[in-house]
């Protein structure tokens, strides 16, 4: 019935243009199987300003990553007996957050390095030694930063050897002072206490917050990660020198913290571990040694917390003694409410190692990203304890087993990360995507299916044979990402030949560094948003909460006024919401009818426009009788993008297929 191919079914052919910035991509529509559901290849586009254009520094799809941005032996050649790494400094002038574009892979995962180009940077100069990323829910989502040790805490001294360069040193000493880049520099008041705002906008780099506690500045240790809830209008942040969870409003105002060692230990009935104020790191002092991080004044690890994800009411949060899993509520304005809980106690096997991440899958499993036990690395080789990290991921139980501390499946799954040793080369980083088309393409329709995490050397085995076998591939010291569909968890993807690897910086002659590897966060855009509909174009406003899902797919049928769409509508707020209005901004469009019931949520409205372009909707649900009454009034919203198709629904011999005909072949296709 139709052609076999390596990659899709494909029937028919059509074209459609993904409009990205100022560049046109022409790209094949993979026929009546994917004409009749462009929803599934919903292109990265916004309207703006009429111009057509996309003014964000990242698209949907791409991954913002954190990572150590190399070194640079400046000023004169060194002379005489001088140990090289002694003159070699964090390079400031390259990135410590790049913006990767793993959109089109195009080819099936087979264990290749991905062309996966650097859109986007920012230099240490301006934000330092960065791990945590996170993104709020603006249109060009602002991204955020945390500054950070996992890369090393670097001192010098002036020069006393006039080779114009200052003087390393491993150990604290008077005078001594932070390493260029190892704070950043765009705001003068940066610190290692700093989150850095990244304007999705323009890209500027601003101080949005110095996290301190009673007003004493983080002392060097710096901050864990960092999460944001849509839902709560809030970003909570762990702190490496005191142990809190910090809550911060959309403007980088200090809400309050939480103190597990203190408020989790004492609900759970153990002993407190209070703040120790007189653990504070000193760099001048001898007791400070660069390549020892026990001497850093790192919290007890009976306080000391790392990875944080928000999940329903509650934010989860890792703690280093186990390590374990706890969780606190939260209240609607997102502030700490209710009582602490431990969650799960992680196997420790084959080490302990902390938990730097944590994410959420759309089924409600949660997964974990370790890093490897902190390294000094003062010859910025290893900054964590190589080739022992996992990417675990926890089911719930089902039903709960009383007879079980936790209410989660005591033995997780694993991901296999990279193919060197146990394959468990992680770094400490993990988030969801969306998934890719048949064509391995993004798929902006599927929210989540493919799993990104970062790794080190991930395609550098020990074993000649397996070096081999992936030299085709690309390189093999790739410290970078490793991406895989969302259910590869072993025994599957053993080595990981069902994966896509990608590197961070494109420097893959150094087989030996570990460690190198920060966060990884996904621009990704599931739900609606909740917003006063007095005007229903411009720029969304940020969400106050998730309300809203939709699905949609283009039906075979066309009526007198354009394509019929088909919309299926779920209402997630607690408001009676029962009217759909769907609009357009994008020039040469229209959608009708403009107002309709909510019904059950399965509508159709037709949509008229130029064959091929793109176009913006937005689909706005409310209360009729609040509407009524003029004013202002809440609308749950969301904006669909899409291409008007130029081919839909075109049959293998030519003929336009009915939507009963398109049904019936995506049954015989295995597809529905």
């Amino acid at each position: 019935m139709a052609k076999q191919g390596t990659t899709a079914v494909e029937v028919g052919a059509g074209f459609f243009r993904q409009a990205i910035g100022n560049r046109i991509h022409t790209l094949p529509v993979r026929s009546a199987v994917v004409g009749c559901m462009l929803l599934l290849l919903a292109v990265p586009f916004a309207h703006a300003q009429g111009t057509g254009e996309w003014e964000g520094i990242m698209l949907p799809g791409q991954l913002a990553v954190t990572g150590f941005p190399g070194t640079v032996i400046p000023g004169p050649d060194i002379e005489g007996d001088v140990d090289p790494i002694d003159e070699t400094f964090i390079d400031d002038e390259r990135p410590s957050l790049r913006i990767l574009d793993v959109s089109g892979p195009a080819v099936p995962p087979g264990g290749q390095v991905i062309d996966a180009a650097t859109v986007f940077s920012v230099n240490a100069s301006d934000i330092g030694l960065v791990f945590g990323t996170a993104m709020d829910d603006w249109r060009y989502p602002n991204i955020y930063v945390t500054a950070t040790s996992a890369f090393g805490l670097h001192i010098v001294t002036d020069d006393d050897d006039a080779d114009t360069r200052p003087e390393r040193q491993m150990v604290g000493t008077a005078g001594a002072r932070f390493m260029l880049g190892q704070h950043g520099g765009a705001d003068p008041a940066g610190g290692p206490g700093s989150v850095w705002r990244i304007d999705g906008r323009t890209g500027e780099v601003t101080l949005f917050a110095s996290i301190a506690l009673e007003g004493i500045a983080n002392s060097g240790p710096g901050l864990g990660n960092i999460a944001f809830s849509s839902r709560h209008g809030s970003f909570y942040v762990s702190d490496r020198d005191t142990g809190m969870i910090h809550r911060l409003d959309r403007d980088g105002v200090d809400q309050g913290s939480f103190d597990h060692g203190v408020s989790g230990r004492t609900a759970a009935g153990l002993a407190a571990q209070p703040f120790d104020a007189t653990n504070r790191l000193d760099i001048s002092d001898t007791g400070f040694d660069a390549g020892d991080p026990t001497t850093w004044a790192l919290p007890d690890p009976r306080r000391r917390v790392y990875g944080l994800a928000v999940h329903g009411d509650r934010l989860y949060y890792a703690v280093a003694e186990g390590p374990q899993i706890w969780s606190v509520g939260l209240n609607r304005d997102g502030a700490f409410a209710g009582v602490p809980r431990k969650e799960l106690d992680v196997p420790p096997a084959p080490a302990p190692f902390e938990i730097s991440d944590i994410a959420f899958d759309p089924q409600g499993r949660m997964i974990l990203a370790q890093r490897g036990t902190q390294s000094g690395g003062y010859d910025y080789k290893a900054f964590a304890e190589a080739g022992l990290a996992r990417l675990l991921r926890f089911a719930l139980e089902d039903p709960d087993d009383p007879a079980t501390d936790s209410r989660w499946v005591e033995e997780p799954e694993e991901y296999a990360i990279g193919f060197r040793g146990d394959l468990r080369n992680a770094n400490g980083g993990v988030a969801i995507n969306y998934d890719y088309t048949s064509g391995k393409y993004i798929n902006t329709g599927a929210c989540g299916g493919f799993l990104w995490s970062t790794g080190e050397q991930l395609r550098n085995p020990e074993e000649p044979a397996m070096q081999d076998a992936l030299a085709a591939g690309g390189a093999l010291a790739v410290n970078g990402l490793q991406g895989n569909a969302l259910g590869q968890v072993r025994p599957k993807n053993v080595p990981p030949f069902m994966a896509y690897f990608a590197d961070h910086d494109g420097l893959t002659d150094d087989g030996d560094t570990f460690g190198h590897m920060g966060d990884v966060e996904a621009f990704r855009v599931c739900e609606g948003v909740l917003r006063p509909p007095g005007d229903f174009g411009g720029d969304p406003v940020p969400r106050d909460r998730a309300c809203l899902t939709l699905e949609r797919r283009w039906s075979c049928d066309v009526g007198p006024d354009g394509r019929f769409y088909k919309l299926f509508v779920r209402n997630r707020s607690s408001l009676p919401l029962d009217q759909v209005q769907t609009t357009t901004t994008t020039p040469g469009f229209s959608i009708l009818p403009r107002r309709q019931p909510l019904g059950d949520g399965a509508l159709q409205v037709q949509v008229d426009g130029p064959p091929g372009d793109p176009f913006a909707m937005d689909v706005c649900v409310f209360n009729g009788a609040d509407a009524a009454t003029g004013g202002t009034f809440p609308c749950c919203k969301a904006t669909v993008i899409d291409v008007y198709p130029e081919i839909l629904c075109e049959g293998p011999d030519g003929e336009i297929l009915s939507d009963e005909d398109f049904e019936d072949l995506m049954r015989e296709l295995g597809r529905l």
